[in-house]
């Protein structure tokens, strides 16, 4: 593995936000990166044509941010216009609604001088308003979320993450397909292809608001398109096959439970549509890949936690009605 692009001096962190009708947390936004202990030297804003008058603002306020507008919401292909305009060697990227904490950003570059085969850092999320962790695939303990560790992981977590802007170069950005959902996973599948590491450091933080501007068939919809076709693109055929089977029982399971039928079955045919473009441009990853990024659990966890604990909370629920009605007669 070759040495760091900025070996013997400090490396260069560009930050790059996408952005859509979300100025206020935006500003938040903005005002954690420039608190930063380690300087941001450049801060790029591709905005997805809001209409909140957030380009307005923000070039008021922050007269020193690139902001870069799209005609159109093209989503997390706004990272792609970001990275690839950015001058610096590292890639801060993060939501518009996240909020560093100071030292995030000095946190995680020191872990790159570990090893030059580290190619993602990316922190621990928590919730901006309870403060507890978000971790929905339960990769992680309690305690290794409180640890100063570093953990090697098959995927990040795309707000608050430094991402190396030579692999991403040398992985070829995110594929044009993906509109959000799965471009942590296809970076990372590329990149581990490649022999790089994707770690997390839970020791560096960001706070996460919770985004009012999504619902739950978005939700579903981005997450079917994007995970299947990641499976399409990167695996060999058995196990994408079996991995869209355990990705199927959850989006039935998710449609039933918040009624997103008429965005399951347009999810089902928009991603039936897009698969030949997709397979045109396979690249299944050797074993060893397969075997990183199968080590730790992604598409079961989605039944497992996304599912099935709702269930047993349903269960459990109407078992408390029961007897309290019981009770009441």
């Amino acid at each position: 593995m070759k040495e760091l692009p900025w070996a013997g001096r400090d490396p260069v962190v560009s930050a790059v936000i996408p952005n859509w009708k979300r100025k206020d947390d935006l500003i938040d936004a903005l005002e954690a990166i420039k608190a930063q202990t380690y300087p941001i030297s450049e801060i790029i804003v591709v905005d997805n044509n809001s209409d909140d008058g957030t380009r307005e603002t923000i070039e008021e306020r922050f007269g020193e941010v690139n902001f870069i507008v799209s005609p159109h919401n093209i989503v997390i292909q706004a990272l792609n216009i970001g990275a690839k305009t950015a001058h610096g060697d590292i890639i801060l990227h993060q939501d518009n609604d996240g909020v560093l904490e100071p030292g995030a950003v000095e946190k995680m570059l020191k872990v790159f001088d570990t090893d030059p085969s580290i190619a993602v850092v990316h922190c621990r999320n928590l919730y901006y308003d309870s403060g507890e962790v978000f971790d929905p695939f339960r990769w992680f303990t309690p305690a290794e979320h409180e640890s100063d560790g570093v953990f090697d992981v098959p995927s990040f977590h795309g707000n608050g993450a430094l991402i190396r802007r030579d692999v991403l170069e040398e992985t070829d950005y995110i594929e044009p397909e993906i509109l959000l959902y799965q471009f942590e996973r296809n970076i990372s599948a590329k990149a581990i292809d490649l022999g790089y590491r994707i770690v997390y450091y839970p020791s560096a933080t960001i706070r996460h608001k919770i985004s009012p501007v999504r619902n739950r068939g978005w939700t579903l919809y981005m997450t079917m398109t994007g995970g299947v076709w990641f499976l399409a693109r990167f695996y060999p055929v058995g196990t994408a096959l079996k991995k869209t089977f355990f990705y199927t029982i959850f989006f039935v399971l998710y449609t039933i439970k918040h009624r997103t039928f008429k965005d399951f079955y347009r999810g089902m045919e928009d991603t039936l549509l897009g698969l030949p473009k997709v397979l045109r441009g396979r690249s299944v990853v050797s074993p060893r890949t397969v075997k990183i990024l199968e080590s730790k659990p992604y598409e079961t966890s989605l039944i497992m936690y996304g599912s099935y604990d709702t269930v047993r909370k349903w269960l459990a629920a109407h078992a408390l009605r029961r007897r309290g009605t019981t009770g009441r007669r």
